[in-house]
Formats: C-alpha cells, structure tokens, sequence
C-alpha cells in the first residue's frame, strides 16, 4: 500500500520537516522540528477496505522529546495523541497533520 498523496505534498512543502522513512510507500512519516533537536512526531497509518468496499483509516501519533523538554511540559507527551485524535474528528486527517507539522516549524 502507498502511502496517502498528502504525505507526498507535505514532504514537498515541508522538505526540511516532513520525511517518508521507507520512500513513498511508507506506511509512516516521520515530522523533526528544524529547530529544536531531539523533537519528534511520527505519524503510522493503516487503512482497512472491508469486503463490502467500506473504508476505514486508522492514524497514530507517536512523539518524541528530550527529557529536558518532558520536564517543562509533561501536558504534551501525556496528551498529545489524544489531542490529535480529537483534532483528526474536528479537522479531518490533512488539515491535522499540516497543523502538526505547523508547529514543528514555529
């Protein structure tokens, strides 16, 4: 399975933070804030199709952060993948994802 085409865009858009591990059938991709060594965020997808065509994508956050950075704001790393899932309801899975990557370049 390929990887969804907005993964592609962002890599393209965001070539400094946005990055496809395992090239463009990748099944994750992997954001690195530019300017904050050590910070995170990987993004692992899967979609199911059932028998009778019905289409189900199923999205994980996965984050990283120094201890140091923990240490300042434990919310993040507790929260965070709540937050994005709340987020994927609300703004759907690419508005999400460009607001994750937004961050990252703050």
């Amino acid at each position: 399975m390929g990887s969804p085409p907005f993964c592609n865009v962002n890599q393209e858009k965001y070539p400094d933070v946005v990055g496809l591990p395992e090239g463009c059938r990748s099944e994750l991709m992997v954001m690195q804030s530019p300017k904050l060594p050590g910070i995170s965020m990987t993004i692992f997808w899967k979609i199911d199709v059932s028998k009778e065509g019905l289409v189900k994508p199923s999205l994980e956050l996965l984050m990283k952060m120094p201890d140091q950075a923990r240490e300042m704001d434990t919310n993040v790393m507790e929260n965070g993948c709540d937050h994005f899932r709340s987020l994927l309801q609300i703004l759907g899975v690419e508005a999400s994802i460009e607001g994750l990557i937004r961050t990252l370049c703050l």
